[in-house]
């Protein structure tokens, strides 16, 4: 392990990456307990997710199955398990000016 990537052979991607998912997971419940709005939601995702992944994934890449399983952590923390969401993900994160 050097600088917080895993280099060698065979190295497994998945248990590379599952640290940083067990991290998200604890920040977004801490986060989950001030009841954020949409916005605050929407910059805590862009804080959390986005911090904690920008690192790993220029050293290490960042697998499909990763990929998949964090865009289902932003939409259950953005909707806060809401049955019916009513904006979509782009929408969201677009930039405020351009409508998001």
């Amino acid at each position: 392990r050097r600088l917080g990537a895993l280099i060698g052979n065979d190295i497994c991607q998945i248990s590379t990456w599952s640290r940083v998912l067990e991290r998200i997971d604890a920040a977004l419940i801490r986060w989950e307990a001030s009841h954020p709005s949409m916005e605050g939601r929407r910059l805590i995702v862009m804080m959390i997710i986005g911090g904690m992944t920008q690192y790993l994934t220029k050293v290490q890449g960042m697998p499909k199955d990763i990929e998949t399983r964090l865009d289902k952590r932003i939409r259950r923390f953005l909707w806060a398990d809401k049955e019916k969401v009513t904006v979509n993900k782009e929408t969201v994160f677009m930039p405020i000016k351009n409508g998001g």
